[in-house]
């Protein structure tokens, strides 16, 4: 059995790894996937706000003897006054979500590349706004600030901050002032020529874009970034995404890295359906089943390779030392975070773990896809951080209660596809720490 294991190891590490090292090694898929961390308040703002601005539950389809119909109705109320405000809140927020992304990459590509902070981000925010806008009637339109132009936004920041990082570092255009001229000002003025040419470039673009090809830059790319949404939105498409992440992941390469390449599209779809609900869909009725807050809350339950399962087995474990990572593993794993029983079972680069530390996160994503498309459990409606705590992140995900059976469920199957695996590693402890105890 051991045998075996060495040699799917052995494969994946010759086959596999060098793919997942350069996926991750990818220095704007570094930058992207630290843009989405920053802006994750922004993020939960406007998910809480969306949720708050509308009752899940129509106050008029329970009896008045309800214990919940004095909830709701007083819900609806305070939605009738005040919802149109939260919705408000909704849409400067994650509403805005492509918008953000476009200040966050110019920020940490800044930061990264030891550039003019002010000056990046005003390169990225005009290129942005000259692409992915107009003005209808002397007001700015935000057709393609949020989900729709997210891919757009991406595209365009990463071209107007390269260019500018080129230019910065060949000086090109730079304007010499004497010492004598404060510094504000001579680094403000020095990078006249630098933005003029990028603005230029994204004029043409335009251009090009609206005038010669008949369709703005944002709306050609929504078009085609929708058949990666649809592609991600399946078991297929999310599992093979998965397991590239969590390969990389076994061999100490952090999952975020790798699925950062999917990650634009799981966030678009997480606003079709934020964007579905405050249309008045419901639940059951949203149109994608598969999103970020799927796969960090229903797929990767206690972190990547699904291991809060596996910890609960390491709580009752005989051998000491596996018992001991166990329960200092157990409370960083309610929140996601696995990174105690990663290295300090360790997963990562064992053999023995590596086919139920794949496995489980496409079993999870068959059950909750199913369970989903099925109506077993209402569709997810919020974007929640991959550390909200487990059950409550499940609760308030698609406002359903149903799924913490599922959870369980999920859990159960996780134990039973990690246990012969644990069983032969627990054994192999148990065996070296009684050689210890006898010598």
């Amino acid at each position: 059995m051991k045998n075996l294991l060495n040699n799917i190891a052995g494969f994946t590490e010759k086959f596999m790894s060098p793919i997942a090292g350069k996926i991750a090694g990818n220095k704007h898929l570094q930058i992207l996937a630290a843009s989405f961390m920053s802006i994750l308040p922004i993020i939960m703002i406007g998910s809480f706000a969306l949720i708050i601005a509308f009752p899940f539950l129509d106050y008029n389809t329970l009896e008045t003897t309800n214990a919940f119909y004095g909830f709701f109705k007083a819900w609806a109320d305070f939605s009738a006054g005040f919802g149109e405000h939260l919705g408000y809140l909704f849409n400067v927020t994650l509403g805005a979500q492509g918008f953000w992304i476009a200040i966050a990459i110019a920020f940490t590509t800044a930061k990264r590349r030891d550039l003019h902070m002010l000056n990046s981000m005003t390169v990225v925010f005009v290129s942005f706004m000259i692409v992915n806008s107009e003005l209808i009637d002397w007001n700015w339109s935000t057709m393609y600030f949020g989900g729709t132009g997210l891919f757009s936004s991406i595209i365009v920041s990463f071209i107007a901050i390269d260019l500018y990082t080129y230019m910065a570092n060949k000086k090109f255009g730079y304007i010499k002032f004497p010492d004598s001229v404060p510094e504000v000002l001579s680094s403000s003025i020095s990078t006249l020529v630098p933005m003029t040419v990028i603005f230029m470039i994204m004029l043409v673009a335009r251009a090009v874009f609206g005038d010669i090809i008949g369709t703005s830059f944002p709306a050609l790319i929504m078009s085609l970034g929708s058949q990666l949404n649809m592609a991600v939105d399946t078991i297929l498409g999310m599992s093979i995404a998965s397991t590239l992440s969590q390969i990389g992941w076994w061999f100490g390469i952090h999952s975020s890295a790798i699925l950062s390449v999917v990650t634009p599209s799981l966030e678009a779809n997480m606003l079709a359906n934020m964007n579905a609900y405050a249309a008045g869909v419901a639940l059951s009725d949203l149109p994608t089943i598969v999103n970020s807050t799927f796969y960090y809350t229903y797929v990767a339950i206690g972190g990547g390779g699904a291991t809060f399962g596996l910890v609960l087995l390491m709580l009752k474990s005989k051998s000491e030392q596996i018992k001991t990572i166990g329960r200092l593993s157990i409370i960083p794993a309610f929140f996601g975070i696995n990174e105690p029983v990663l290295f300090g079972l360790p997963i990562v680069l064992n053999p023995i773990f590596l086919i139920p530390f794949l496995l489980t996160h496409v079993v999870n994503i068959i059950i909750v896809y199913f369970a989903m498309s099925f109506d077993f459990v209402n569709k997810i409606v919020m974007s929640l951080s991959a550390q909200t705590p487990i059950g409550i992140s499940h609760m308030l995900a698609n406002l359903d209660f149903r799924s913490i059976i599922l959870l369980i469920v999920v859990i159960i199957v996780d134990i039973i596809l990690y246990y012969p695996f644990y069983k032969l590693f627990e054994k192999e402890k148990i065996q070296e720490e009684t050689k210890l105890i006898e010598e």
